[in-house]
Formats: C-alpha cells, sequence, structure tokens
C-alpha cells in the first residue's frame, strides 16, 4: 500500500503566504488584545452555549483572558481561564517564529508534530472546561 504524500505545512518552501498569514494574524490579535481596554473584560459578550445551557463552553472566557494577558494581567488570566495563558504564549511563539522564518527567507522546520499536538490541545481544552465548571465560572 502506498503512502500518502505529506501535507504541507506553514513551514515548508512552498507555505510562504501561509507564513504571512500566521505573522499577520497572530501579530493583530496581540494588538488587538493589547489595544482592547482591561474595563472591557467583564463586559465581552457571552456565548450562545452559555446562554442556552446556562453553562460555560469548553472556550468560554478565552477572549477575555486573552485580554488580561496582553495587559499583563497573569493573575487575573489565569482566573478566568488558565488555557487563556498557554493560548497566548502560543501565539507569541508563532508570530516570532513565522517572523523569523520570513526574515531569513527560508523554514524553520520542515513539519508540526501534529500525533502529540493535537491530542495535547484536546486535553488542555478539556481539563480548563473541568475548572471552570467546578469553580462555578460563567
Amino acid at each position: 500500500m502506498e503512502t500518502p504524500p505529506p501535507l504541507p505545512t506553514c513551514l515548508d518552501r512552498s507555505g510562504r503566504q501561509v507564513r504571512w498569514l500566521c505573522v499577520s494574524g497572530s501579530g493583530a490579535l496581540l494588538l488587538v488584545a493589547a489595544l482592547v481596554p482591561l474595563s472591557v473584560i467583564g463586559h465581552v459578550h457571552r456565548c450562545l452555549f452559555l446562554r442556552l445551557t446556562g453553562y460555560p463552553c469548553p472556550f468560554c472566557g478565552l477572549t477575555r483572558a486573552f485580554i488580561a494577558l496582553a495587559h499583563g494581567n497573569v493573575g487575573g488570566a489565569w482566573h478566568i481561564a488558565p488555557l487563556g495563558i498557554p493560548l497566548f504564549v502560543t501565539t507569541v511563539l508563532i508570530f516570532c517564529w513565522s517572523s523569523t522564518s520570513l526574515a531569513l527567507r527560508r523554514p524553520l522546520c520542515r513539519t508540526i508534530p501534529w500525533r502529540w499536538v493535537i491530542p495535547t490541545s484536546a486535553m488542555l481544552v478539556l481539563m480548563n472546561w473541568v475548572y471552570r465548571l467546578a469553580a462555578g465560572l460563567k
């Protein structure tokens, strides 16, 4: 049986446009989060799942935690949604990694280890959801 060709990644030679997208998307996300005033954190719209069920969805609080982190409020972000911290750090790393790759005009690596990225991400989302449900946060 023939093995399928590897999927292109944002870090291979043919993915220059995707690297630009990573840089511009993560940079814009960081900039917007830094420009949103902290007073907005308590007034970000609640999700539909929360409004319908009364329970937070697995991603509830991430926007507020991201904004808090962009303003340097690590404790507040941890209280809102612990998953916001690795999400913020990952966004910063993607921005730096993609920017470096573009500045050097070459890919920094060839593959993304999806075998551990996807299960780890799913586990973190589940742990964040359990934390928010146990803490009674909405």
